[in-house]
């Protein structure tokens, strides 16, 4: 492994805050592996002019494969230095009067928004640990007040956040 850049895994850099980050992260000369769930998207966004690299990876973060490839291919480049960040980003929001939600798609927002950013982080973190790297849980205001129809994404983003506070104390 002869790159000199630090390394940072963003999830859901296909439009919103990840491809923001994914951008912001590369300008400041980073190597961003930015996980999208199509491939045009991550060909668009490795294809701007920025100081650092963008590497695109297919990661939804459902997909136990997809996961297992990226954390292998993030592992191979950076070896013993390991990966320096991990923005838990990728999600959506579901917007819905709570006593209506479909359990099917509270199912699916739970899946993505908490669990997938869960074994995502599990896959990264010996490579995380040999950077001695850092992990940013992206999640809502809506967790310190929960406004009318934001129940289902308010109540997974609080999980993202115990995650995140439990993460840091273990």
């Amino acid at each position: 492994m002869n790159c000199p850049r630090k390394h940072t895994l963003v999830t859901g850099c296909s439009s919103g805050i990840g491809r923001a980050t994914a951008l912001r992260l590369a300008a400041a000369g980073q190597h961003v592996y930015a996980g999208v769930r199509n491939l045009a998207d991550g060909d668009q966004l490795a294809g701007l002019p920025v100081s650092g690299e963008i590497t695109p990876l297919m990661l939804d973060v459902t997909q136990a494969g997809h996961i297992a490839d990226a954390a292998g291919a993030i592992a191979e480049h950076t070896g013993p230095l390991g990966l320096d960040g991990l923005v838990n980003n990728a999600g959506y929001g579901l917007a819905c009067p709570t006593e209506l939600v479909q359990l099917d798609a509270f199912r699916r927002q739970l899946e993505v928004n908490l669990t997938g950013q869960l074994a995502v982080t599990q896959a990264v973190l010996p490579s995380l640990r040999r950077a001695r790297g850092r992990i940013v849980m992206v999640s809502t205001i809506g967790v310190r007040f929960s406004p009318p129809f934001a129940g289902p994404l308010d109540a997974t983003k609080a999980g993202l956040t115990a995650l995140g506070e439990t993460l840091r104390q273990e």
